[in-house]
């Protein structure tokens, strides 16, 4: 044929629409670069306006290989996710595989070492490649002729995952321009693949953080509120505050009162976090169970000693102070589990620690015995409890709050009442921490004791070294209730007779004797209780011993009793069963 030979009229036309019919003749047409090229620039355009619809990730990756298969004219694709932590890949969706979740070591088969080199790779017959696995052909009774490998890097360089598409759609090998459109392809599946996990990131951090805050919300709502409202006449006044370091805390406060005992606890469980919040409200649970059913505060902390050793970690443990205090009279029982000892000030009274034995923290050991000890609350004083985030608070600099910027604060507060005492010390701790976040949880429990202005009661020793404890029972009462100096004096001296009488005359009794002081309009009773003894004469009906005769015409005895009748108003006398009971009434003013 003589290629220089115009062409014949009219045959231009002809052979354009012979070879736009053709299959032969279209195939020859698309693998011209500039179409081909065109072809791949738009099927990626189409590949992004998919990707930026989805975002989860397994629906994202559903996209990409039915996308990716398209544009690379591919039987098949599929896409493997990196996990850096494991060094594996691993894949859920294939096209046209129905395999479940796959698992590829780096450096294992194609893509293993494709990710392990991080290089695009062309292998043009599969089965002459050493790296190809044929048991997965064998598996799915699929043929891999060639395949198109490459990793997908994401935006700091660092590897996300491989793409790897198998065999062209027209039985011809992967070429150069596949390749570029490969890198291409792969480029944005790294952004769609790191735009969905960023996402989900980010949702996943979403439910976290509400999770914390509704866990924020139920602990909060396990604990009583620090703010109570009491009648006028009430015998105490309370307030506690908490306030976790993080959304949920270890840090835990308890108390609950019947008409006569306020029951109350404040803990510290190690670490911080879900794991503490969830050890903090197994304690918190076990004080209310059990509290009213123990005698006493070192009963009480081995019985949940004992249940949490059983129920949590070995690794943590919690340190507790708890106390039950008697509204009647101040008398408070206390036990402590390695926590740092409360505070106790009150009018005139210095800031000072109580006397507290400080035992095992609750949960280290499966049995341990506390120790009860006890402690006379006077009317006004305030006993304040605190975990160790209130002292160790740190500012910028890196110090400690500390015990005595604690102590200052609690000596110049302005008042006596807890709800002022406790924003007192949480004002001050703000202050000097400043914005610098802090590590620990803070809780504090401020406890005052007011007393009956109607009647308390107390019980002492036998012993007449108890005298002076004895009459700082009385004289805290009488100056509340306002009665006058004389009133006071001749009620003291006639209190010291009696007990005194009791313990002399009794030698054999019971261990206490019991003083019960009442106040009645203007009027005051003093009744002192000598339990497990005879019916005796008291001689308050006796005539006078003679105080104007001589001392050898006296007859020995009756001189303090007669005095007694003398300084009070009235005396009275009843002995039930085995018990002796002496009452005095005087006029306050």
């Amino acid at each position: 044929m003589d290629y220089n030979a115009p062409t014949p009229p009219g045959k231009t036309g002809i052979m354009s629409r012979a070879r736009m019919g053709s299959p032969a003749v279209d195939q020859a047409s698309d693998d011209a670069g500039p179409d081909k090229s065109a072809r791949a620039l738009y099927a990626l355009l189409d590949l992004s306006k998919a990707l930026s619809s989805v975002v989860d990730l397994d629906d994202l990756l559903t996209v990409i290989v039915e996308r990716s298969s398209a544009v690379m004219e591919a039987e098949r694709t599929s896409v493997f996710i990196y996990d850096s932590e494991r060094e594996r890949l691993w894949s859920r969706v294939a096209q046209g595989v129905d395999h479940g979740t796959i698992e590829v070591e780096v450096g294992s088969g194609v893509v293993g070492d494709v990710a392990r080199t991080r290089e695009l790779t062309n292998i043009p017959d599969a089965y002459a490649d050493p790296r190809f696995n044929r048991d997965i052909d064998r598996q799915t009774s699929f043929r891999t002729a060639a395949i198109l490998c490459a990793p997908v890097i994401g935006s700091k360089g660092s590897l996300l995952g491989v793409i790897e598409s198998i065999n062209k759609a027209t039985g011809t090998r992967f070429d150069e321009q596949d390749e570029k459109l490969m890198a291409a392809l792969a480029a944005h599946v790294a952004v769609a693949i790191e735009r969905a996990q960023t996402t989900e990131v980010q949702l996943e951090n979403e439910r976290f953080a509400e999770s914390l805050r509704l866990a924020n919300e139920i602990q909060m709502r396990m604990l009583p509120s620090g703010t109570i409202s009491l009648p006028a006449n009430a015998r105490f006044a309370l307030h506690a505050y908490i306030r976790p370091a993080k959304q949920v805390g270890g840090d835990l406060y308890d108390f609950f009162w019947t008409d006569d005992v306020l029951r109350f606890c404040i803990g510290d469980v190690t670490g911080k976090g879900i794991g503490a919040a969830l050890v903090m409200a197994v304690t918190k649970t076990l004080f209310r169970a059990h509290a009213a059913f123990q005698p006493d505060p070192a009963t009480l902390m081995s019985a949940i000693n004992a249940r949490l050793y059983e129920d949590t970690d070995p690794s943590m443990f919690v340190t507790a102070f708890c106390g039950f205090l008697d509204l009647r009279n101040g008398h408070l029982l206390y036990s402590n589990a390695g926590h740092d000892r409360p505070l106790l000030f009150g009018a005139g009274k210095p800031v000072q620690r109580i006397d507290s034995k400080s035992g095992l923290p609750l949960g280290v050991l499966p049995s341990f015995k506390y120790v009860v000890q006890e402690l006379r609350l006077e009317p006004g004083d305030t006993l304040f409890l605190y975990t160790d985030g209130i002292t160790e608070a740190t500012d910028k600099a890196e110090q400690l709050f500390t015990f005595e910027r604690l102590r200052d604060v609690l000596t110049n507060a302005e008042g006596d009442d807890p709800s002022a005492i406790v924003p007192a010390v949480t004002t001050s701790v703000d202050r000097f921490a400043g914005s610098t976040p802090q590590a620990d949880d803070m809780t504090m429990l401020c406890l005052r004791y007011v007393g009956g202005a109607d009647e308390v009661w107390a019980r002492f020793a036998r012993d007449a070294e108890q005298l002076g404890d004895v009459i700082g029972f009385v004289t805290p009462f009488l100056d509340k209730i306002g009665a006058s100096p004389e009133a006071r004096y001749a009620i003291e001296l006639a209190v010291e007779e009696l007990f005194t009488n009791f313990v002399r005359h009794n030698a054999a009794g019971t261990e206490e004797i019991e003083i019960r002081l009442q106040r009645t309009g203007e009027d005051v009773s003093i009744a002192l209780t000598d339990f497990d003894t005879p019916r005796f004469d008291l001689n308050i009906a006796a005539p006078d011993p003679g105080v104007d005769r001589p001392l050898d015409e006296r007859e020995p005895g009756g001189l303090g009793l007669f005095l007694i009748k003398k300084m009070m108003d009235r005396v009275e006398y009843r002995h039930d069963g085995r018990a002796g009971t002496v009452t005095l009434h005087k006029r306050m003013v």
